[in-house]
């Protein structure tokens, strides 16, 4: 692969696999993926990011997940030995400082998810995040990485197509 890969969140495949998603916001997520496997880049789908999404979901996605992880860019990865170091990191440098927090507001368990999100990312060498969710989008750029939301992603260059009434 050549490129840096390209992590999203939860909040993102819950926008991408939805029926409701606004037209512009599926152009602006599809050629992500179209230009991602282009450019021989992945996009990576952390495991915990996933598990969200399946809370947040119901059956009928299965069929959908299924053909997004048959895409030769994405990648499902596990918050392994690296990117648990990567975590602890994070944690010790928040605790260094004396705030284990960092200054967050957000319930613990959401601080501790939203780093280990970033954690994978950092661990395989994530170029851009795309993350609807503040916690994952700061402490992603805390750790050097660029964050996006949706709406900040390129359109396709032909814009949004949308259906014609017939």
């Amino acid at each position: 692969m050549s490129g840096p890969p390209i992590l999203v969140d939860a909040n993102v495949l819950v926008a991408w696999s939805a029926d409701a998603t606004p037209p512009e916001t599926r152009a602006r997520l599809d050629y992500l993926l179209d230009r991602a496997g282009a450019a021989g880049q992945r996009i990576i789908i952390p495991t915990p990011a996933l598990a969200e999404f399946l809370v947040r979901t119901d059956e009928a996605t299965a069929g959908w997940l299924s053909t997004l992880e048959r895409k030769a860019a994405v990648y499902i990865a596990p918050f392994d030995r690296m990117a648990a170091f990567e975590c602890a990191l994070i944690d010790r440098a928040a605790l260094g400082s004396g705030d284990k927090r960092d200054g967050r507001l957000d319930p613990w368990q959401k601080i501790k998810i939203d780093r280990q999100i970033a954690a994978i990312g950092k661990a395989l060498g994530v170029g851009l995040v795309v993350a609807e969710d503040a916690g994952v989008r700061s402490t992603s750029l805390r750790l050097g990485m660029q964050a996006l939301t949706i709406g900040e992603l390129d359109l396709p260059p032909g814009g949004v197509q949308t259906a014609l009434p017939l």
